[in-house]
């Protein structure tokens, strides 16, 4: 397989990690700081085994850590430039969709001032 293939492969197995919004809510999350698994639990109100199998999942792909202090488990960020890769990320998502929010947020300002 060439090396350029692999990256390809590679660079899509990153990609999917990052394709789901409650492992985009964690990762905003925890930009703000370490956070244990019931705090991300509590932030997001999902379930202990959708929070557990997410960060896992984050963990196996090297994108959070952890240290464990007495029973707890402190998560946090491994690399800023995760944080950097999603704001570009949301930034040109924001971009393509200008158009369909602007019409969003019309059509909830029509229905709040309608009686």
């Amino acid at each position: 397989m060439s090396e350029l293939k692999k990256l390809r492969e590679l660079t899509a197995d990153f990609l999917k990690v990052l394709g789901d919004s409650t492992r985009l809510e964690m990762i905003d999350l925890l930009q703000n700081g370490e956070k244990t698994a019931l705090e991300i639990k509590n932030a997001l109100k999902k379930s202990q085994s959708t929070i557990s199998k997410h960060l896992n999942l984050l963990a196996e792909n090297d994108l959070i850590g952890f240290e464990k202090k007495g029973n707890v488990k402190y998560y946090r960020i491994k690399n800023s430039e995760i944080i950097e890769l999603i704001n570009n990320i949301n930034a040109i998502v924001l971009n393509y969709n200008k158009e369909k929010l602007k019409e969003m947020q019309e059509a909830a300002i029509r229905d709040t001032l309608s009686p």
